[in-house]
């Protein structure tokens, strides 16, 4: 997903790293050559990681990726394993599990993951559940730009410092993606109590950390665009490397921006990133990057395996509940049906689904399972009524188009024609009833939709909805079971972009 660039560092922000681009001028020898033991190694020490990011619940490439990492530790005996965080979400077997997530938290235990960023998707947990989650987990979790809320315990440090064998210290922080809203993209009741700061500005006051070791490391949930902006805004050299996350991007060859090593390894355990670095005795660093692809075939552990195959014997995500009759190949598709399913099983005028609400790009032809719904809707949103007018349907969709990174809104019972502004922004949004006659801006409609959207859309409108206490992905289980056989969708066009 497209990162948007947030508040760049002015005012105190700005003078402090001033400040600190003189500091780090004057000292360009980067003096962090000293052991544990206080003494000045005279030979090179050299650093491994493994990273991985956005792995969203990719529990079937884990025997593999064990395998890889048995493999690196044999040739790297202290190499470190860290997550760029999105551990959560986007495979029923962990996100429907009686303990929601723990599949993945006992998966990366028994690699022995060294760390994990939070990514936005962590909180789909709940707050109960993702602080259980926390203390679940063998590793600990970093990021420098949140608190959590003081009556629920929640194992999140703003950074963590580990030393190796050879005496070298790593100080490892982490900030994590905001959007407008002010929060991460979530539930706006999945963060409850917490409060977030500024990233940029977070991590500029962060970089006093580069003093605690001899390499200073950004795990970032942050996208790889904001992470070239924070690169650029700092100090040259400022950082040792970021290694990042949540825009899904595959980095597969050294991105250097201004002195800083920025790495990503795209999503879902496909890939992952090794990085070295040797550490000189003049203090000076040498760093490298390697993509491995990592996906789910060759050679697996036995062991991880068999967690696996337990994980995955569950008959009620494999129960049949309908047959597609030709195959969904684009998250438009998928988001059509599921949007026709909302309209049908709450008869309302419209239904409507944010981008991001979908999250499957294609259903092959035939047998549709409960296991497959489940992977298109993960959230365990509720459907929410309202009554709008067609002035107020437009004015949801002039503000979310921004929230929802220049993606339209997917409709059922309308069409929709978005006019563009030259820097992608919405000049105008026209709607059609099926029968092709403009929607009556003045009439008021009845509209469903998830309650994401209907919390975290601002736009001018009367009526605040109620829940109907029906989870969005039921009322498609519902709808499918009772049609049976899903028609195909392949030439349906519902939103036209100018």
């Amino acid at each position: 997903m497209k990162t948007t660039t947030l508040k760049k560092i002015t005012g105190n922000g700005l003078l402090t790293l001033l400040l600190l681009s003189l500091i780090l001028a004057t000292g360009c020898g980067i003096k962090r050559k000293t052991t544990t033991a206080g003494e000045i190694s005279q030979t090179d020490r050299t650093v491994e990681i493994l990273a991985v990011n956005d792995m969203h619940a990719a529990i079937d490439n884990f025997p593999r990726f064990a395998f890889m990492v048995d493999s690196l530790r044999a040739i790297y005996p202290h190499m470190l394993l860290f997550s760029g965080g999105d551990n959560q979400t986007g495979n029923p077997v962990n996100d429907q599990y009686p303990q929601k997530g723990l599949p993945m938290i006992e998966l990366m235990n028994a690699l022995q993951f060294d760390l994990s960023s939070i990514g936005n998707h962590e909180f789909d947990s709940k707050l109960d559940g993702f602080s259980f989650l926390t203390h679940q987990a063998d590793f600990p979790f970093v990021c420098a730009n949140l608190d959590p809320p003081e009556e629920l315990l929640f194992r999140i440090d703003p950074y963590k410092i580990i030393t190796l064998p050879n005496g070298v210290r790593l100080v490892i922080t982490s900030v994590l993606h905001i959007n407008e809203g002010g929060i991460p993209d979530t539930h706006p009741e999945n963060v409850q109590g917490f409060s977030f700061t500024d990233p940029f500005e977070t991590a500029a006051g962060h970089l006093h950390l580069r003093d605690s070791g001899d390499l200073l490391i950004f795990l970032n949930h942050f996208g790889f665009e904001n992470d070239v902006e924070l690169a650029l805004q700092l100090p040259p050299h400022a950082i040792d490397i970021i290694i990042g996350a949540h825009s899904h991007t595959k980095v597969d060859k050294e991105q250097l921006h201004n002195g800083i090593l920025i790495t990503q390894a795209e999503r879902k355990l496909k890939y992952a990133t090794l990085i070295k670095f040797v550490v000189k005795p003049n203090g000076t660093v040498e760093r490298s990057m390697q993509l491995l692809t990592v996906g789910e075939n060759g050679s697996e552990r036995a062991d991880i395996r068999a967690m696996v195959d337990r994980y995955n014997d569950n008959p009620v995500l494999k129960e049949q509940i309908a047959v597609a009759e030709d195959g969904f190949s684009s998250y438009e598709q998928v988001g059509y049906l599921m949007v026709d399913a909302l309209r049908a099983t709450t008869k309302a005028d419209i239904a409507l689904i944010n981008p991001g609400g979908v999250r499957i790009d294609h259903l092959p032809r035939g047998p549709v399972s409960v296991l497959n719904i489940y992977s298109m809707d993960p959230f365990g949103n509720e459907t929410v009524l309202l009554n709008l007018t067609g002035e107020e349907i437009r004015s949801m969709h002039i503000n979310a188009f921004k929230l929802d990174e220049f993606l339209p809104i997917y409709p059922s019972g309308m069409t929709t024609r978005y006019t563009l502004h030259p820097d992608g922004n919405v000049k105008e949004v026209h709607f059609f009833m099926p029968d092709g006659s403009p929607l009556n801006m003045k009439k008021s409609y009845t509209v469903v939709m998830n309650n994401y959207m209907a919390s975290v859309y601002q736009y001018e409108h009367q009526d605040p909805g109620t829940g109907l206490f029906l989870p969005t992905a039921e009322s498609l289980i519902e709808y499918l079971r009772t049609l049976k056989q899903i028609p195909s969708y392949r030439d349906e066009k519902r939103v036209e972009i100018r």
